[in-house]
C-alpha cells in the first residue's frame, strides 16, 4: 500500500535556499533553466491542512511559524499547526513539513520527503509508527547527541509513520522537548486542525498593463509572488504562463486546479498566483474548499467536508483514467486497479460516517481514500517495454554496502538506466591516472580509499541497470560551493575568461558563480577529453551524458566568455582583430560570438569521436537547458545520440512543447527523452509520476532530476504505475528494444484485442505471423541496409493494419495502438541505422 501522508498543516509561505537535496548535494544551480529549477525547489513538499489529492502530498521548503508550546485543546482553530502530545503530558505544535530544518522549529518529515531526513547533528529526532488510532505513534527510535554522541540526524523514516525533527534553539527549546519526553517504546498523540480558514489579498483583478504594472512584462499581466483574480470580463482564459498555479472556482467552491492559460468559467472565475502567492494557493485552494471573494480580498475556507469532496474527486479522477484504459483497449492491471478504487470508495464511506463525531478518524480515512484511488490510478497507467526509465544522481555513498542499497531501491522504483555524476566540482569520483599526470588530485576527497565507480558498474549490471557518467563539462569550480576547485587551482591558466577580466591572469567566477574551462587552450582540451575517455573505458561504462558544455548566456556583453589568451590568439590569426578590441556594436562582433560557439562545438565533436573509437557502443547523450543551450544543440546532430532537455516545469503543456520542440530541432536521428525535475522540485508523488509520461507521445524514456530527492511513496509510484515490469532502454540497445515492442504487441493480441473481441481471429493469426517474421529477422549484427528493410516492412504491416480497421476487422483503438507500437518501432530502427547503434 502507498504510504500516505499521516499529519496536515499549513504553515506560511517564504523562500529558502536549496543547494542539495537532503544532504545529497547533487543540486545544479546555474543559471538559466537550472536556476529556475532551483527557484522552484523552494515550493517543496508539505504536509498539507486536510487532506486532498494536492493538499495530500503539498510541497514545502517555507519559512515556518514560531515554534511555542501549547497545552490548549487540540480542536481549537486558531492554530492551523498540529498539536503533539507525549505520553507524560508534555506538548508542543508541529511547525511544518518536509522541508529543510531551521534553528528553533519543530518538523514532520514523512516518507514523501525521503529515505532519510538528511538533517545535521545539531538537534534532536524521533522515529514514530503509525498505529490502529490514527492520531497516535509509536516511538521507535530517538537521535540526538544529547543522548548518544554517535546518533545525530539523518534519521530513516519509516514507510508506516514519520519523524519528528528538531532544530536548536528557540524559546521553546523543541530539541528538549524530544530528548526529555520521547522515550523508546512510549506513545505519543498528533492531532491535526480540522477547519482552518486563511485570506489573502488580491494584487489585480482582471488586470490590464496599466492598472498591474508589476505584471505588464508577463503572460496574463501576472507578475512576481502576484494573486490575481480573472473573471469572465477579462477574456475566456488567463494567457498566464507555466511559472504559477490556478485553481477554478464555480459557485464559490473550487472545483479543479491547473497550471497555466486556464480556461475561465462562465458561473465563476480563477485565482491565479505565482511564487508565495502559488505556494498559498497549493496549501489552501484544494477541491471543494469555499471561496469568499470580496473587494481584492481572497478568503478559503476548508474543513473536513472540503477534504471528504477532495477525495472524491480523486476516485472520480481515478475512474475517468481507467475508463478511459478500458475504452483504448490498454494492457494494464484494470483489475487490481478496481480493487484499489473500491477500496478508496470504502474509506470515503467511513469518511462520510465518521464526520462529526470523529473528525481526526475521518481526516486519516481520507488520507486512505486518496491513496487507494492514486494506486488505482497508476495500475490504469500503461508501462512500455521499449522504455529509458532513468535518474539523475550525485553519489555520496563510500561503501559497498550503501552503493547496494542505493541501487536496490533504484531497482525497486524500475529504473534501467543510471546517470551516475562522476565528475563534478573538477574532481573524479574515481582515482583518475589523468588527473595525477596533470599534477591534479586523483580523486574527489570524499571518496579516498575507495574507487566506487566499478562497484556501481558491476551492481547496477547485477540489476539490469545501465550506466551512464553524467559529467559536469567545463563546469569546473563553483563559487557558491567548493570555490574556484582543483584544476583552477593547479592551472589558473587554463581557465575561461570573461571580457571585463580579460587582463587579469587570476580565474574569475560567472555572473552564476560559475568557474569554466577554456576550450581554447590546446592542453586543457586534452586533459578534458583524456579525461572523459578514461572515464567510460576504464569502467565500460555505458555511455556518457554530458552537462555544462557551453558558457552562461548573459545580458550584459562585458561579461562574455570567452576572452582568455589562447582564444584570443586563436580569433586573431584567423580574422586579423584581437576580440577585445570588439563590442556589439562592430559587425565583426558576431564573427566572434560564432567563433566561442564553434570552439564549443569542436569540443563536442572531439569527445563523442574519442569515446566512440573507444567503446562504439557507448551512448553519448546531451541535456541541453532552456533557452540559448537548447536553441544550439541541433548543431550536435552528428555527434551525439540522445538528447534529454530539460523541461524543468510544473506544466506538464509545457513539457510536452519543449520535448517537441527538440525532436523538431536534431536532425541526426536522435533519439529524444524527457529530462524533468519534480522531485528537485519538491512536487507531489502524484505529479512527479504525471511528469514521467509527460511527453510518452513524442519522446522514447525519461530521465528525472534526482534520485537524491526520491522516496519510498515515489518508488511505489512508478513501479506499479509507468515503470512498471521490465523495459528495454532504446537508446543503448534499439534492436532489443524493438524486439521487446514488437512481442509486446503480440501479447497485447492475446491477453486483450482477442478476449474483448477487439480483432477478428483471422487477423490475429495473420498479425502474429508478420510481428514474428519481423522479429526473427531482427539481429544485433544487421546490416543498415538490413535494417532499412525491415522498417519498410513496419511501415507496410501499418498499412495493413490501418485497411483492416477500414474493414471492420480491427477495432479502431486496437488499430490505434498497434499503429502507435510499429510507429515506435521504425522511429527506434531509423535510430540504429543513423546512430550506428544495435
Amino acid at each position: 500500500m502507498l504510504t500516505t501522508s499521516l499529519s496536515r498543516l499549513v504553515f506560511c509561505g517564504g523562500v529558502s535556499k536549496a543547494l542539495s537535496g537532503r544532504g545529497h548535494p547533487m543540486s545544479k544551480p546555474r543559471g538559466g533553466w537550472h536556476l529556475v529549477a532551483g527557484i522552484l525547489a523552494v515550493l517543496g513538499t508539505s504536509l498539507a491542512l486536510l487532506a486532498g489529492p494536492a493538499a495530500a502530498e503539498e510541497r514545502a521548503d517555507f519559512v515556518l511559524r514560531s515554534v511555542g508550546t501549547a497545552d490548549d485543546d487540540t480542536t481549537a482553530v486558531d492554530d492551523d499547526r498540529a498539536l503533539v502530545r507525549t505520553e507524560d503530558g508534555a506538548t508542543h505544535r508541529i511547525d511544518g513539513a518536509n522541508a529543510f530544518r531551521g534553528e528553533g522549529v519543530l518538523l514532520e518529515y514523512t516518507p514523501e520527503w525521503g529515505f532519510s531526513t538528511g538533517t545535521n547533528i545539531w538537534g534532536a529526532e524521533a522515529a514514530l509508527v503509525r498505529t490502529s488510532d490514527p492520531t497516535r505513534f509509536r516511538i521507535v527510535a530517538v537521535n540526538s547527541i544529547r543522548i548518544d554522541p554517535s546518533r545525530g540526524g539523518d534519521t530513516e523514516i519509516p514507510p508506516n509513520g514519520l519523524v519528528l525533527s528538531a532544530g536548536p534553539g528557540g524559546d521553546s527549546d523543541p530539541v528538549g522537548f524530544i530528548t526529555d519526553h520521547f522515550h523508546v517504546g512510549e506513545y505519543v498523540t498528533i492531532t491535526r486542525p480540522t477547519s482552518v480558514t486563511s485570506t489573502e489579498q488580491a494584487h489585480a483583478i482582471d488586470p490590464t498593463a496599466e492598472s498591474n504594472p508589476d505584471g505588464a512584462p508577463y503572460p496574463g499581466y501576472r507578475g512576481p509572488d502576484q494573486l490575481v483574480v480573472y473573471t469572465p470580463a477579462y477574456g475566456s482564459s488567463t494567457g498566464t504562463n507555466q511559472w504559477g498555479y490556478e485553481v477554478i472556482v464555480r459557485d464559490g467552491v473550487v472545483t479543479a486546479l491547473s497550471g497555466a492559460d486556464s480556461p475561465i468559467p462562465e458561473d465563476g472565475y480563477v485565482l491565479s498566483g505565482h511564487g508565495v502567492m502559488a505556494d498559498w494557493l497549493r496549501r489552501n485552494a484544494v477541491v471543494g474548499a469555499s471561496v469568499t471573494l470580496s473587494g481584492h480580498q481572497v478568503t478559503i475556507h476548508r474543513d473536513v467536508l472540503t477534504s471528504i469532496r477532495n477525495a472524491e474527486a480523486a476516485v472520480a479522477e481515478s475512474e475517468e483514467v481507467m475508463q478511459r484504459a478500458h475504452d483504448a483497449y490498454l494492457n494494464v492491471p484494470l483489475a487490481q486497479a478496481r480493487d484499489r478504487l473500491d477500496a478508496a470508495r470504502t474509506w470515503v464511506r467511513r469518511a462520510e460516517d465518521a464526520r462529526g463525531t470523529d473528525d481526526q478518524a475521518a481526516l486519516s480515512y481520507v488520507d486512505e481514500a486518496i491513496s487507494a484511488a492514486r494506486e488505482a490510478y497508476y495500475l490504469a497507467m500503461p508501462a512500455r517495454p521499449a522504455d529509458a526509465r532513468g535518474m539523475w544522481y550525485r553519489p555520496v555513498e563510500t561503501s559497498v554496502e550503501e552503493i547496494r542499497r542505493t541501487l536496490d531501491r533504484m531497482r525497486a522504483a524500475g529504473m534501467n538506466e543510471l546517470y551516475l555524476e562522476t565528475y563534478f566540482r573538477g574532481y573524479t569520483i574515481y582515482p583518475s591516472a589523468v588527473s595525477e599526470a596533470h599534477g591534479l588530485p586523483a580523486q574527489n576527497p570524499a571518496f579516498e580509499g575507495f574507487d566506487p565507480l566499478p562497484v556501481w558498474k558491476e551492481e547496477a549490471a547485477k540489476r539490469g541497470i545501465a550506466l551512464h557518467a553524467w559529467i559536469d563539462g567545463l563546469a569546473v569550480g563553483n563559487e557558491l560551493g567548493d570555490g574556484i576547485g582543483p584544476i583552477l587551482s593547479t592551472h589558473p591558466e587554463w581557465a575561461a575568461v570573461d571580457r571585463d577580466h580579460a587582463d587579469d591572469p587570476r580565474p574569475h567566477p560567472s555572473a552564476n558563480g560559475f568557474y569554466w574551462l577554456d576550450v581554447s587552450d590546446p592542453v586543457a582540451r586534452e586533459y578534458f577529453l583524456d579525461l572523459m575517455v578514461e572515464t567510460v573505458t576504464t569502467y565500460d561504462l555505458d555511455g556518457i551524458n554530458i552537462d555544462y558544455m557551453r558558457y552562461p548566456v548573459v545580458e550584459d556583453w562585458r561579461k562574455t566568455f570567452n576572452f582568455s589568451p589562447d582564444a584570443r590568439r586563436a580569433f586573431e590569426r584567423t580574422h586579423g582583430v584581437d576580440p577585445i578590441t570588439l563590442d556589439p556594436t562592430d559587425e565583426r562582433w558576431e564573427l566572434w560570438q560564432r567563433f566561442v560557439e564553434n570552439e564549443e562545438n569542436r569540443l563536442v565533436a572531439e569527445l563523442s569521436a574519442r569515446v566512440k573509437r573507444a567503446k562504439p557502443s557507448a551512448v553519448v547523450s546531451a541535456a541541453p537547458e532552456g533557452g540559448t543551450e537548447a536553441a544550439k544543440v541541433h548543431q550536435w546532430s552528428d555527434v551525439v545520440d540522445v538528447v534529454i532537455p530539460q523541461a524543468y516545469t510544473p506544466n506538464l503543456e509545457a513539457i510536452r512543447d519543449t520535448v517537441a520542440e527538440m525532436a523538431g530541432r536534431m536532425r541526426g536521428g536522435q533519439l529524444v527523452y524527457t529530462g524533468v525535475a519534480p522531485l528537485y522540485q519538491r512536487l507531489p508523488v502524484f505529479d512527479s509520476v504525471r511528469q514521467a509520461v509527460g511527453a510518452k507521445e513524442l519522446d522514447a524514456g525519461t530521465v528525472i532530476f534526482s534520485f537524491g530527492q526520491a522516496s519510498v511513496p515515489v518508488s511505489e509510484a512508478l513501479s506499479s504505475g509507468p515503470w512498471r515490469g521490465r523495459a528495454v532502454p532504446p537508446g543503448l540497445r534499439p534492436v532489443t528494444a524493438v524486439k521487446a515492442l514488437l512481442t509486446q504487441a503480440r501479447t497485447d493480441v492475446d491477453e486483450v484485442y482477442l478476449p474483448r473481441d477487439g480483432i477478428d481471429s483471422g487477423v490475429a493469426n495473420a498479425l502474429h505471423g508478420r510481428v514474428r517474421d519481423i522479429v526473427d529477422d531482427l539481429s544485433t549484427t544487421a546490416s543498415a541496409g538490413h535494417l532499412r528493410a525491415l522498417t519498410t516492412r513496419l511501415l507496410r504491416l501499418t498499412e495493413w493494419t490501418e485497411r483492416q480497421r477500414d474493414r471492420g476487422a480491427i477495432a479502431p483503438p486496437v488499430a490505434a495502438n498497434l499503429t502507435r507500437q510499429f510507429t515506435e518501432a521504425r522511429t527506434i530502427l531509423d535510430y540504429a541505422i543513423a546512430r550506428t547503434m544495435r
